[in-house]
């Protein structure tokens, strides 16, 4: 091929190549404004979740079994005369493991079997979570955790606190804007995140019960001090809105 057709073809596609890069470079810097905003709703639970446990180490499996069995139904009875339904109580949980004394002189010795039974209780009238609480220690639970309170419509509220962090986001890029001299355009990226934050006074639930168990107060709730309080839902938003020159 003739080597002046070659170079001429060589910068031809050069400057194919360049032109571009050369246009982008003259093009205007985008403007922006990048705020956060907050968003939270308070509302009072109308629901709790309480997960207990019923512990026992035997030397014989099936009196292990027996005890636990016997816990277990009795406590059920007792929920039912509190009026909760079964639907909202699971008994499902289970485990059964042996356990060795390492330590013990010519190797390990065994101490038993160490059976647990796991008891889910969805409490739906927070006037009787004291009296749910308090039967479960009677009946012989040795295992409480602290109830979560909870409410129904979680997912709706989720949504109102992040639509209130939306528009705290634009309301503050508006202010952004109107101090420069800008208008504020559309929303370029959005980032956002969710969180439920629970009531704090539940935390010592668990010892109040332990405490009172014994007790014979006029409710359950009295004996527990219990406060349902407030349980919260809050959203933050990350926001890149345009700038429009005036």
């Amino acid at each position: 091929m003739n080597k002046l057709l070659v170079a001429t073809a060589a910068a031809l596609l050069a400057g194919s190549l360049s032109a571009p890069a050369l246009a982008s470079d003259h093009l205007p810097d985008r403007r922006s404004v990048n705020v956060s905003g907050r968003g939270e709703v308070a509302v009072t639970p109308d629901r709790a979740r309480i997960s207990m446990q019923v512990e026992t180490t035997k030397l014989d499996l099936r009196a292990a079994q027996t005890d636990v069995g016997r816990i277990v139904k009795d406590y059920l009875a007792q929920l039912k005369a509190l009026g909760i339904a079964e639907a909202d109580i699971s008994t499902a949980g289970l485990s059964i493991q042996p356990e060795y004394d390492y330590s013990a002189k010519g190797g390990r010795k065994f101490l038993g079997y160490h059976l647990t039974r796991g008891i889910e209780v969805v409490v739906r009238d927070l006037d009787k979570i004291g009296d749910v609480l308090l039967k479960a220690t009677t009946a012989g639970i040795n295992n409480v955790s602290d109830p979560q309170l909870e409410s129904s419509k979680a997912e709706a509220l989720g949504r109102d606190a992040l639509a209130k962090a939306a528009e705290d986001a634009r309301a503050k890029a508006k202010v952004l804007a109107d101090a420069l001299g800008a208008k504020l355009g559309a929303v370029h990226t959005l980032n956002a995140n969710a969180e439920y934050i629970p009531a704090p006074q539940m935390q010592k639930a668990r010892f109040a019960v332990m405490a009172s168990a014994d007790a014979a107060p006029e409710s359950g709730n009295e004996a527990l001090g219990f406060s349902a309080g407030q349980i919260r839902y809050s959203a933050t938003v990350n926001a890149d809105f345009d700038l429009v020159a005036p």
